[in-house]
């Protein structure tokens, strides 16, 4: 028996309602949606850190939440793992013709994405074009989203010409945001914290630097320098409570000299 239908067997087992888990046994698509979005979170935190052991774990916990929903969809007749398994399979074979078609070698990634786009464009088999932006998931984080947006709005033609055109529409949306905030109104300042954070993903998207990776980056720059603060404070048997704001800068400020 393969590793695979082991896999599936234990799930089934797990879900069976006379001798199962109860835990398994009351999970549904909506529930366990949420997990699927953590597990995926957690593999990218894996290869972030190049964890690689811990890397082999969590795709593991990725294959589980396919699994699981696989065996919930098999329960209600929508479908089986072998046929999940079956159409991903297809998909990759229809959207690489010239790998298994011998069609034309694409020469670069970006024509390879063109002729991607053109086969998903070709497998909806729309009579009417989708509205921009329809397949852009609402429950995406809202970076990633932002990204997608901005990619799509692109192709339309509908962009900046260059990273410095952005970074002055980040200037004005600051200019806008200060405005809000003096005139001491919530929506407004809401909407206009929105239209800088969406603008400065454009200026990454621009330079080609990821945004969430970016600030994903910047989160652990400052956990590891928050540590720092903690360690020297505890050395000169100090406490934040017991130290002011500008001594705390200072300290701050040194970490970052030493870096």
């Amino acid at each position: 028996m393969s590793s695979v239908q082991s896999l599936l067997d234990t799930m089934q087992k797990l879900r069976d309602k006379d001798l199962g888990c109860p835990w398994d046994i009351e999970q549904t698509f909506q529930s366990l949606s949420k997990h699927l979005i953590e597990e995926a979170y957690e593999v990218t935190d894996a290869i972030n850190r190049k964890d690689y052991p811990n890397l082999q774990e969590e795709l593991g916990d990725v294959l589980l939440q396919v699994i699981f929903h696989s065996q919930i969809a098999s329960e209600l007749e929508l479908f089986n793992f072998d046929e999940v398994a079956d159409t991903l399979n297809q998909k990759l074979i229809r959207r690489h013709p010239h790998v298994f078609a011998r069609g034309v070698a694409p020469e670069s990634a970006e024509e390879q994405a063109v002729i991607w786009e053109a086969v998903k464009k070709e497998e909806r088999k729309e009579d009417r074009p989708q509205p921009t932006f329809a397949d852009i998931p609402s429950s995406m984080p809202p970076t990633l989203r932002a990204e997608r947006i901005q990619k799509q709005a692109s192709k339309k033609g509908f962009d900046w010409a260059s990273a410095h055109d952005v970074i002055l529409k980040v200037e004005e949306e600051i200019a806008e945001l200060k405005l809000a905030i003096s005139n001491n109104d919530p929506d407004n300042i809401e909407e206009e914290l929105g239209d800088l954070l969406f603008t400065v993903i454009n200026v990454g998207r621009h330079l080609n630097i990821d945004a969430n990776d970016a600030l994903a980056r910047s989160n652990n720059k400052f956990i590891s320098r928050f540590h720092s603060l903690e360690k020297e404070l505890e050395v000169s048997e100090q406490s934040f409570e017991g130290t002011s704001p500008q001594e705390l800068e200072k300290i701050w400020d040194r970490i970052k000299l030493d870096e």
